[in-house]
């Protein structure tokens, strides 16, 4: 079933027994765990919440343990890795469910929370039979408007539905394969609600927050052209132009991103360690361990010739009429070839 299925038999308390969630959306499987610990009247006994790492009997005792001073209970576990290379980590507690599932508690709900997609092997297939797989997907179009509404709604403001576009158009969350989840939407729609000072929403409520999510989306970019996916490079600038982003800002973060891997790359043949490389750039231990993995994809020769161009090209914008979106796009045709 997927999540909205899931949702209507949650809420009308219409559930028992093992599901396991199959979610691309860390926010709505959260919303599950918060919205669990809500449906039992004394948490502290009937909303148990389990951590990898427990043995089958830990987790069988909490199954079988009778609720306290109500008529349900619900146990979560999570932080358990059941992908395709993780679960022959918990084959002992798989083995035990497939088992014991048809024979489970009607008082007992199981919610499984794999860190990564689940293997499609014997457990799955048997919870899949029972429709007892939870698949929940990103956000479409219209789903992600519908999440932005309610929360606006729910804090008591009023906002245009012509401003709940800009906001969409100004993500690239709905971009196929974009690294922005439902978190930066939620949290950005959490600041704009924060700092309106008025029931009605303003445009400039609204761009004060968006400013920020132009570093989701140039970082988005930047990724994108260093793994050499064209598809998606043109993807996101398409999203960035069309919400009318600064294209020469654009331009100033390609070069930032090239002469760090070419920083990265020259160091790293001359043996300098991670450290050393870190100060020398400027960039923090996340960053470099990122951008140290895209500079396999180029050569030296490829990135000098690149920074070549990133410089001719600012020497054209002081001579002349220069068109910076067909200069960006050829740009990004020649780092991707």
């Amino acid at each position: 079933m997927n999540y909205m299925e899931f949702m209507k038999k949650f809420l009308d308390k219409d559930i028992s027994g093992v599901y396991l969630f199959d979610s691309e959306e860390e926010f709505l499987t959260d919303s599950i765990t918060e919205e669990a610990r809500n449906q039992v009247s004394i948490p502290d006994f009937n909303f148990i919440d389990l951590k990898g790492g427990e043995d089958y009997e830990v987790i069988k005792n909490s199954i079988e343990t009778l609720p306290v001073m109500e008529d349900r209970k619900i146990i979560i576990l999570r932080n358990i890795d059941l992908s395709k290379t993780g679960i022959k980590n918990y084959k002992d507690l798989t083995d035990h469910l497939t088992a014991d599932i048809d024979n489970f508690p009607a008082y007992a709900s199981l919610f499984i929370i794999s860190d990564n997609p689940p293997f499609k092997g014997k457990f799955y297939k048997k919870l899949a039979k029972m429709d007892s797989v939870v698949k929940i997907a990103r956000l479409d179009k219209n789903e992600l408007k519908s999440f932005i509404g309610k929360k606006f709604t729910r804090a008591n403001k009023k906002i245009k539905k012509s401003l709940i576009d800009d906001i969409i158009n100004r993500f690239s969350y709905l971009n196929k394969d974009s690294e922005i989840k439902l978190y930066d939407v939620s949290n950005t729609i959490d600041k704009i609600i924060a700092n309106s000072s008025d029931e009605i929403v303003t445009a400039e409520d609204v761009k004060a927050q968006l400013n920020e999510i132009l570093n989701l989306n140039i970082f988005n970019l930047t990724d994108a052209l260093s793994t050499k996916d064209g598809k998606r490079s043109i993807e996101v600038y398409e999203t960035m132009r069309k919400s009318g982003e600064d294209l020469f800002m654009i331009y100033h973060m390609i070069i930032r991103q090239v002469r760090n891997l070419i920083g990265i790359k020259s160091l790293s043949a001359r043996g300098f360690n991670d450290s050393f490389i870190q100060k020398s750039l400027g960039i923090s231990p996340f960053e470099l361990r990122k951008v140290k993995g895209f500079a396999r994809n180029f050569s030296l020769e490829e990135l000098f010739s690149l920074h070549d161009t990133l410089f001719d090209m600012e020497v054209r914008q002081k001579s002349g009429a220069f068109d910076m979106d067909l200069e960006l796009k050829i740009l990004m045709g020649k780092i991707i070839k």
